[in-house]
């Protein structure tokens, strides 16, 4: 049972969820729940981590450190050079939320958080999100609790549906459909499974930003007035929904509980996607092999045959799932490789290359890499000072303006040189307007047409909203992180901190006077050492990358 002095918690993730929206829908009287909550309680901007991506914020929630700390930078870890596999939740470094409260004997419910997969035994149940390759998987614990959600709300963990312009109306329905199996799923399970802390995170909030952004904001270059006139509420409909899913929940609630709501990071409009490796090409920095065969690979490339055409053409012939069932993995892959640069590259003359997406960028370091050609020391950061050079370079064409904020090296980051999970350089785009895909010899040019399939992006301003009997009412908090909340909920529950978090406890938020005689205290249990590393099947890897794909989030 929780000891909290506020009896049990339960966190609602809204992945994506921003007060750029939120805040004009209060004003209006659109979201009456939003409203209540925050005259009632804490409000503050959350910053997410670098990089805001979802899988590694969710698990700088899960274990208050940072993606340095925690070794997830994207959603898909390195094999090789350059080649990806998804993360689960095994390859994690540190003791993640559910482990920490289950050790100290709390009831523990967590449905749908990212990096959960495979579901780990708890103190209670485990839903897990993203990375669950397909409902056919054992994606609960205990494994008797993926029938119970089947059979009576027919659940869906997620489902891959990439969206297309002029399928707007089937892809709400599709992203909608999916949420209230879910919100169905988890108002059961909080009346009727016992628990102290229970947490869900919704994602539609993030999809639907992703896909509908344009239509919402006249400020975005492919805004129509037509978009707006069908499409212009649709974001705003689905917090609505939200909202009354969040007044359900908190109707169950008892009245010493707390609720918390949070974002993993905030969202924005996006527009357009940046090749990074065709920007180093053109600056020398990643190089081909010097052949026949390569060149007549790069002849094809440059007439069209890329491998993100054939999957464009493939996927609008409805081939490209039946391809995948029909033709063996390895013979894919040989095929890929015919149009694909990336197997060309001649590692003994690249010294930099882009990996994982979101801006990330490698120096083909000798004695990290595989195949490193850069010596330490004068050579290496010549080398960053020209990836540096060659960035400035990227101009928005409609406004001449740099889409490049801010370059952050590796030291930055806190991160060893050899390190080889963080990246050397991390691009801040310009506004949270712009990104990569970090593959290798997918694409031509330096950079795509104003979008209309992926018109929303990330940005750092996540939300936090926290009601119950410690918190102060109607408070503006200030500087929180999403690593901070971890500690924050620990206290919270008078349990110890582990020492290694990097986040702190958000004191300012609680009322002083109850909390007197409540101690921060810490611990040193560290992860109690790794866990046996999952590895994904080839069949479970296609499946978990499809789905990456299909929300826009690799190449």
């Amino acid at each position: 049972m929780a000891t909290s002095l506020s009896g049990r918690i339960f966190i609602l993730g809204l992945d994506g969820a921003t007060f750029d929206l939120i805040d004009p829908w209060v004003a209006q009287g659109r979201l009456p729940t939003f409203s209540a909550l925050m005259g009632q309680g804490v409000k503050g901007v959350l910053e997410s981590v670098i990089p805001p991506l979802t899988t590694p914020a969710w698990v700088s929630f899960q274990t208050g450190r940072t993606p340095v700390s925690h070794g997830l930078f994207s959603w898909v870890r390195r094999v090789g050079v350059c080649g990806q596999e998804p993360f689960n939740r095994t390859h994690i470094a540190g003791e993640t939320l559910d482990s920490i409260l289950s050790r100290h004997g709390l009831r523990v419910g967590f449905v749908n958080v990212p990096c959960t997969y495979p579901p780990r035994q708890v103190n209670g149940f485990l839903v897990s999100g993203l990375e669950t390759p397909s409902r056919e998987s054992p994606f609960t614990y205990p494994p008797s609790l993926k029938e119970e959600l089947v059979s009576r709300f027919d659940y869906e963990v997620e489902r891959t549906q990439k969206f297309r312009r002029g399928q707007e109306r089937s892809f709400i329905q599709i992203v909608e459909t999916v949420e209230k199996k879910r919100a169905e799923a988890v108002l059961a399970l909080l009346s009727e499974k016992p628990w102290d802390v229970f947490m869900v995170v919704f994602r539609g909030t993030d999809i639907l930003s992703h896909a509908l952004w344009r239509h919402q904001d006249p400020s975005h270059p492919a805004y129509t007035p037509e978009g707006g006139a069908a499409f212009g509420t649709a974001l705003l409909e689905h917090y609505q929904f939200m909202d009354a899913v969040i007044a359900g929940i908190r109707d169950r609630l008892d009245p010493r509980d707390t609720l918390l709501l949070m974002s993993d990071h905030g969202s924005c409009g996006y527009w357009r996607h940046v090749f990074l490796d065709n920007l180093f090409l053109r600056h020398g920095l990643l190089r081909y092999r010097r052949d026949l065969l390569v060149s007549l690979r790069r002849l094809l490339f440059h007439l069209g045959a890329t491998p993100a055409n054939a999957m464009e053409w493939l996927s609008r012939l409805r081939l490209r799932n039946l391809i995948r069932r029909l033709v063996p993995q390895d013979r894919r892959i040989r095929a890929t490789n015919v149009v694909s640069l990336g197997s060309a590259i001649d590692w003994s003359r690249t010294a930099a290359f882009p990996f994982g997406g979101a801006g990330q960028i490698y120096i083909n370091l000798k004695g990290r890499e595989p195949q490193g050609c850069v010596d330490r020391g004068a050579e290496y950061d010549a080398i960053v000072e020209r990836v540096i050079r060659a960035l400035s370079d990227l101009k928005e064409p409609l406004t001449g303006e740099s889409m490049v904020a801010e370059v952050l090296r590796k030291e930055d980051l806190g991160a060893d040189l050899l390190d080889p999970l963080v990246p050397d350089l991390y691009v801040r785009w310009a506004h949270d307007r712009y990104g990569d895909f970090g593959g290798v010899g997918i694409h031509k040019g330096l950079m795509t047409s104003i979008q209309t399939e992926f018109s929303g992006a990330h940005s750092m301003r996540g939300i936090f909203l926290a009601v119950g009997p410690l918190f102060r009412r109607n408070f503006i908090l200030k500087g929180a992180r999403i690593i901070d909340l971890a500690p924050t909920i620990l206290y919270l529950l008078d349990l110890p901190v582990p020492a290694d978090m990097d986040g702190r406890v958000l004191h300012e938020a609680f009322l002083p006077d109850l909390l007197e005689g409540k101690p921060l205290r810490f611990e040193d249990h560290g992860s109690g050492g790794r866990e046996r590393e999952h590895t994904f099947s080839q069949e479970e890897k296609d499946l978990v990358e499809e789905r990456l794909r299909s929300l826009g989030y690799i190449s």
